[in-house]
């Protein structure tokens, strides 16, 4: 891939035409971590993926990302400038990825899974070491639930669940200190950009649930897999931990999705997705590149100017199978 972009840029093609695969290529690129996934963009049984990208950034220096994958061993390679570095290295050297898809506008339509791997990408968008350790927490979990079940087919002691109950708790209390960098941010900045599609949202909260303490993580894990332990045991899971959390935004104490329109619940998404672009700033000091999937099919063309409105300062890749005219350039308030 050798492409040279403007600061907006749109992808213009018919429907079924590919156009979603340059973005997730481009994603894969500079997020290989996110939840998306490479196989999403492998196609007519196609097993192999080879991008190549080369990017200058504002310090005027050049650099060479390169990035495969086989299907077949599920083997990922990232290269920089031809070499194998390490994660905090590849992080520091290239450009992050706010990436809004038809999945992202249908964030409060889906299950609660779509909602935390929402929280994940955009930590593992700004933090070098959180895909590493959400992976380490989730084979932590995958053993745990493994002596849950060997304890209840007598082929384990109980005793051996003590040692997998305390690195469960270490390995989760890291996952939430992440959590909630990114739930105090948004809890404290969900009102700003509440404009977006000409809605005023006064009274909105994000809302994180979990039946964890977050005054005192560790000791709440500890006494619920206690009190649990053997339900844990007869059902072979763990039932307390980050990933059956979820999130809700409510307007007036109620949750959005029990009375707002299609529109109001896509401009909350709207915002949210805003407030990632915010967050990775904040974090990183660097503006994230934005790729938007299908931008005029999940939005009309006056809501659609509305967006780029919010977005004029950053680089933006969209498809559409409509092009924006010069005319409707040319009225974007910048």
């Amino acid at each position: 891939m050798d492409l040279y972009f403007e600061k907006i840029n749109n992808i213009i093609w018919n429907n079924g035409a590919w156009k979603t695969n340059i973005l997730q290529a481009i994603l894969c690129l500079f997020q290989s971590n996110h939840s998306l996934g490479s196989q999403e963009i492998l196609k007519n049984g196609t097993n192999h993926i080879f991008i190549e990208w080369v990017f200058t950034q504002n310090d005027g220096l050049e650099n060479k990302l390169t990035f495969s994958y086989d299907a077949q061993n599920d083997k990922k390679l990232v290269l920089l400038n031809g070499k194998k570095v390490t994660k905090k290295v590849l992080h520091e050297n290239i450009l992050h990825i706010s990436y809004f898809s038809p999945i992202s506008m249908n964030l409060f339509y889906l299950g609660p899974k779509y909602r935390r791997d929402f929280l994940d990408d955009i930590l593992k968008s700004t933090f070098w070491e959180y895909d590493t350790l959400l992976k380490n927490y989730e084979k932590i979990l995958k053993h745990r639930n493994k002596i849950l079940k060997n304890i209840a087919e007598e082929k384990s002691k109980i005793d051996e669940i003590y040692f997998w109950n305390n690195e469960f708790i270490k390995s989760a209390v890291t996952i939430y200190e992440y959590r909630k960098q990114i739930n105090q941010f948004l809890k404290e900045n969900i009102k700003s950009n509440s404009d977006v599609f000409q809605h005023n949202f006064a009274n909105i909260e994000y809302i994180y649930t979990s039946k964890v303490d977050m005054n005192r993580i560790g000791e709440s894990i500890k006494e619920y897999l206690e009190k649990n332990l053997q339900r844990d045991i007869i059902l072979g899971k763990t039932h307390i931990w980050p990933h059956i959390d979820d999130f809700d935004i409510r307007i007036n104490e109620k949750s959005l999705v029990d009375f707002a329109s299609r529109w109001e619940i896509k401009s909350i998404i709207i915002n949210l997705k805003l407030q990632e672009i915010n967050f990775i700033h904040s974090i990183t000091k660097k503006l994230p590149i934005v790729l938007i999937d299908d931008l005029s099919s999940e939005l009309d063309s006056e809501h659609s100017k509305l967006v780029l409105e919010k977005l004029w300062h950053l680089q933006i890749i969209f498809t559409s199978i409509l092009a924006l005219n010069s005319e409707e350039i040319s009225t974007i308030q910048i």
